[in-house]
């Protein structure tokens, strides 16, 4: 859980994909050593999802004009992953709520960064609390509950910064006007 929270508080989108990458394959060891399948093979393909995100933000951009590697067809492929997983196992609307937040992280993780990507990591982990507490995992709504409050916590104080940089940007601008004037 403390990796996942780790990476959830990062600034930079490359420690947090990395941080993600490492907490989802150790949640996925935990989650076959408790015999849930369907939790490892979610987990299993979250790490395959981060790495390949990973991958094209490193990658040189000419090289990520390969249509097998382009952020609309992975996009596309792990959403589509994540339906197939819910045709095939998922039996009650709250796991339903987990193949949904696959899919919000399946378009997140290839078209978002900075802000925009915590925000939707934040939806995604509103949809798997639900599943959570239907399952009454306590382990897992206390992960979601605290990464839900990292990412708002990081995400409000982003919002505090943007709008005491535009309201300096702004009084700047306002007292040139006034001294340009006079």
């Amino acid at each position: 859980m403390a990796i996942g929270w780790w990476a959830n508080s990062q600034k930079q989108d490359c420690k947090f994909i990395q941080g993600n990458i490492i907490a989802a394959v150790l949640t996925a060891i935990h989650l076959g050593l408790l015999g849930s399948f369907l939790g490892m093979a979610n987990q299993l393909v979250n790490v395959i999802r981060f790495r390949l995100c990973q991958s094209l933000n490193q990658a040189d951009k000419a090289q990520t004009t390969y249509w097998l590697f382009s952020p609309l067809i992975l996009s596309a492929t792990f959403s589509t992953i994540a339906v197939a997983q819910g045709l095939m196992w998922a039996e009650h609307w709250s796991e339903w709520c987990a193949v949904f937040a696959a899919i919000i992280m399946s378009i997140s993780l290839f078209f978002f960064a900075g802000s925009k990507l915590r925000l939707a990591m934040l939806t995604s982990n509103l949809f798997n609390l639900m599943l959570s507490i239907y399952l009454l995992s306590w382990s897992g709504i206390i992960y979601q509950v605290m990464s839900i409050a990292i990412l708002s916590k990081g995400l409000i104080g982003e919002i505090f910064i943007e709008k005491s940089t535009s309201d300096d940007l702004n009084q700047t601008i306002g007292g040139t006007t006034n001294i340009v004037k006079s």
